[in-house]
């Protein structure tokens, strides 16, 4: 879940007016440049004569900033919390039901069969809330990401005009960049992006309560029916 959150948190920055493309492999080498810096006092230099792309880890910005970070532990915690929930409803039903499996030799075959069809029913149910959770909880997680992709989007482009370059090339999937041929900004833009967006609510919606036999079929856990 986190390394799909994690890409998907990672394209708004990649959407650039002009896509960036590794460089030719069969572009004539040139001396390798020193890597400029930025400037703490000013605005970074051109790099646009030095260089023809910023190098950018979208792995690590989907990982390391603040952001995503919250996001991250806002699902663990609830993952967590969810899972605990589902374990409750399930071992309450089965305590429910242990009557009717003592019972079963001294059932009529027909109840008994009635008392298990209904013990896979709720058990179906409680599956389908559990199912409902997750699906709501990756809607959650999307629509904060959505919040984390817009400004991640506008500190990507504000980045790229400081820079004087259009083009992003992804660090984590380029399997080689030459030497000064790409200013790495990864951790410039993690740490703009922490500066504007240090944190995101996840706002989960409100967990159905599971359901059980004494709340649904009240006749369900009832002492076994002798066999006529």
């Amino acid at each position: 879940m986190k390394r799909s959150l994690a890409v998907i948190a990672c394209l708004a920055v990649l959407a650039a007016p002009a896509h960036a493309q590794p460089p030719a492999a069969s572009a004539p080498a040139q001396p390798a440049p020193a890597a400029p810096v930025a400037s703490q006092d000013g605005p970074p230099p051109d790099l646009s004569v030095s260089t023809g792309f910023l190098v950018m880890d979208m792995s690590r910005l989907g990982t390391e900033a603040k952001a995503m970070k919250s996001v991250f532990d806002q699902m663990a915690k609830r993952h967590d919390i969810e899972v605990a929930a589902y374990n409750m409803a399930l071992d309450k039903l089965e305590k429910e039901f242990e009557p009717v499996r003592l019972g079963k030799d001294r059932m009529d075959p027909a109840e008994y069969q009635k008392a298990v069809d209904q013990y896979n029913t709720i058990k179906t149910q409680i599956d389908e809330v559990l199912k409902g959770v997750q699906d709501g909880m990756t809607a959650a997680a999307e629509k904060a990401i959505d919040q984390f992709n817009t400004v991640a989007s506008v500190i990507g482009q504000q980045v790229r005009q400081d820079y004087g370059v259009s083009r992003f090339v992804d660090g984590s999937s380029v399997l080689y960049v030459r030497p000064g041929s790409g200013y790495d900004v990864t951790d410039e833009v993690i740490r703009r992006i922490d500066q504007k967006l240090p944190e995101i609510k996840v706002e989960f919606p409100a967990r159905k309560p599971a359901p059980g036999a004494s709340a649904d079929k009240p006749d369900a856990a009832k002492p076994a029916a002798k066999k006529k």
